[in-house]
């Protein structure tokens, strides 16, 4: 009787049940992917050194970046982590050394291609910051 009086909300229910086990799991691929590609791409020589930008002489972050997957990559972001005087993270900040939106270098990064990046960081150097810096790829946008 409960049944056949709530047929179609036990069978909408149903539904969202695999529609949300179904998004569950395309998000876990998509995730696996990103990881599978987060490894192939490298950053290389990230150093903290002067620079100039705007004309102006300044403290910068400077690397390289290499793609060694299958995907063009359109965006990159990396997280650069300012360590403090106490030898903890001070401040993170995301950088993208790739992105098709920038006005000085907008093109993507070809497989097999790297490209050199540079970052002014004086307007963001936390007070407590002892020079050192870690610095990872988190996310890829592809073409």
């Amino acid at each position: 009787m409960f049944f056949r009086q709530h047929k179609r909300l036990f069978f909408l229910v149903i539904i969202v049940i695999v529609l949300s086990i179904l998004t569950l799991y395309f998000q876990q691929i998509k995730l696996e992917e990103l990881h599978t590609e987060l490894a192939k791409v490298e950053l290389q020589n990230v150093r903290v050194g002067a620079g100039t930008s705007k004309g102006k002489l300044g403290t910068a972050i400077f690397g390289v970046i290499q793609n060694n997957g299958e995907h063009t990559i359109k965006i990159a972001t990396m997280n650069v982590n300012f360590i403090g005087e106490d030898g903890k993270f001070s401040k993170v900040h995301k950088f993208f050394p790739v992105n098709n939106y920038s006005f000085s270098d907008s093109l993507p990064l070809e497989p097999g291609q790297s490209k050199e990046f540079g970052f002014p960081i004086d307007e963001i150097i936390p007070e407590n910051w002892n020079g050192t810096i870690t610095a990872k790829l988190i996310d890829l946008k592809f073409k």
